[in-house]
């Protein structure tokens, strides 16, 4: 038998391709120049560092088509084109691990013909998304996280310009079960540098990128307030004041040994002084309270917007699930207690789960609930539920839940308690790292309600977002959130 290699071409100019995972790729073989006998084979094999594979094997004499496991129903000849040399091989829904080096061999009429390709795989992942990290007053913690690309992608942190920033940033990359590689990168910014941030993810071999850009607002680095520097200098002449008093005093306890007269002036000019130095500290009380009152709505909404700069996109399932709830009665909906009078009889209510879980990190959405009289939302933890099944009765769940105006929240232990609070929307924290999940009015920005997931040394699980299902108008919705933007001033 012969091998000849000059009767068969590959892919022409270049002998390396590139396919998208998950996509298909055609694998170029073509026998020029030759008839092509019905008794023909074709065989594509795939070089491993230790071994040879063969991934697919056509025989004419059977007119059967084989494949290695790995390759099992991903693998297509094109049969119709057989007779024109066209010995191509479809592979499909390509993996990360199909990358490498393939040899197309035909045979017919006792000679071989040998050709060789080399494929690259690439994939472009999500967008990258930027989180707040940490806040002190010498600078701010921002991370970046992206996932889903292939191989290892390029990142870098943007300024206002579009110029590589000169901060310091911390990159790791960690390969995922599904063979794609997900990227988290960390930097610190500084007070006085540019607040126009871009996080940019690029695939070099796709010649792609995808990037994400935030503005930070100087609300984060305040200045010392007027009230608090008027507040230090009467605290100052407090103290010198009361140092002026103790010399004084020492002054004249010598003088009551000379007289009782000098005694007596020197009790009444104390007195004099202890009334001043009492208004002085009334005074300082004051001034005390009017910056509590200042800084304690600054607080409260800053929680609020640090709980907002973990928003998530939620998508539901918009076939209703039936879930127990052990709370006060929900008007229109089927109760299974004839006791109405218990204190938390047993209630059902359809409601939308959300399709995708969460087993760590900080997750929030919102809810736009309006001036509805009866709803439920919270976050359920997924126990014995296996894929495509509803949820189960005896549920863990942490949920809000509004009845006849009335508003009660309900922990995952079965306590239960009325919240006085009204507002059209509800923005739900759930917290993994903390271990707890929390409320908001998104109206007033504050906070309603936080409640412990009491995880203990137990595994987490996974939680789900979940709503009641309405009809019409009177339908709670997810409200999306956009991209955080910087605090009002005050």
């Amino acid at each position: 038998m012969r091998e000849e290699k000059s009767q068969l071409r590959s892919c022409p100019h270049n002998s390396s391709i590139i396919g998208v995972i998950g996509e298909g790729v055609v694998l170029p073989c073509h026998v020029v120049g030759e008839d092509i006998p019905e008794t023909f084979s074709v065989q594509w094999v795939f070089h491993e560092p230790s071994q040879k594979v063969t991934v697919s094997r056509y025989d004419g004499k059977t007119k059967k088509e084989d494949q290695d496991e790995r390759y099992d129903s991903r693998t297509e000849f094109f049969h119709s084109e057989f007779q024109a040399g066209n010995m191509s091989l479809h592979l499909k829904n390509l993996r990360s691990s199909d990358k490498g080096s393939y040899t197309c061999v035909v045979s017919f009429n006792d000679r071989h013909h040998r050709g060789s390709i080399e494929l690259q795989v690439a994939a472009k992942g999500g967008g990258p998304s930027i989180f707040l990290k940490s806040h002190t007053k010498e600078g701010i913690g921002l991370t970046c996280h992206a996932a889903g690309w292939f191989p290892k992608p390029e990142v870098v942190w943007l300024d206002g310009q579009g110029r590589v920033r000169k901060e310091l940033s911390t990159t790791k990359m960690t390969m995922m079960s599904t063979g794609l590689y997900s990227v988290v990168t960390s930097m610190n910014l500084e007070r006085g540098s540019d607040m126009e941030v871009s996080c940019r993810v690029v695939n070099n071999l796709l010649n792609t990128m995808s990037e994400s850009r935030v503005l930070i607002s100087d609300i984060f680095f305040p200045s010392i307030s007027k009230r608090l520097i008027v507040f230090l200098v009467i605290l100052c002449l407090c103290l010198v004041l009361v140092s002026t008093i103790f010399s004084k005093l020492k002054r004249n306890h010598k003088k009551m040994v000379l007289s009782a007269k000098a005694k007596e002036e020197m009790e009444e000019e104390k007195k004099q002084l202890e009334s001043i130095l009492e208004r002085e500290k009334t005074k300082n009380r004051a001034a005390k309270s009017r910056l509590k009152k200042r800084f304690g709505p600054l607080k409260t909404e800053l929680d609020f917007w640090e709980a907002w700069s973990h928003a998530v996109p939620i998508r539901v399932n918009p076939e209703g699930q039936v879930l127990e709830l052990q709370l006060p009665g929900v008007a229109g909906v089927e109760s299974k207690t004839l006791d109405p009078a218990g204190p938390n009889p047993p209630c059902t209510a359809p409601v939308l789960l959300g399709e995708e879980g969460f087993g760590a990190g900080k997750h929030y959405w919102e809810v736009e609930v309006g001036e509805q009289q009866d709803w439920v939302l919270g976050v359920v933890r997924e126990k014995g539920r296996q894929e495509g099944e509803g949820l189960l009765p005896g549920q863990d769940y942490w949920a809000l839940h509004k009845s006849q105006g009335r508003v009660f929240s309900r922990e995952g232990d079965g306590r239960a308690g009325e919240q006085l609070w009204s507002d059209p929307g509800i923005g739900v924290l759930l917290d993994l790292e903390e271990g707890q999940v929390s409320f908001y009015g998104t109206e007033k920005k504050t906070m309603i309600v936080r409640m412990s997931l009491g995880l203990g040394k137990e595994p987490a699980g996974w939680f789900y977002p979940f709503l009641s299902k309405g009809e019409g108008a009177l339908a709670p919705l997810i409200h999306p959130v956009s991209i955080r933007v910087p605090l009002e001033r005050l």
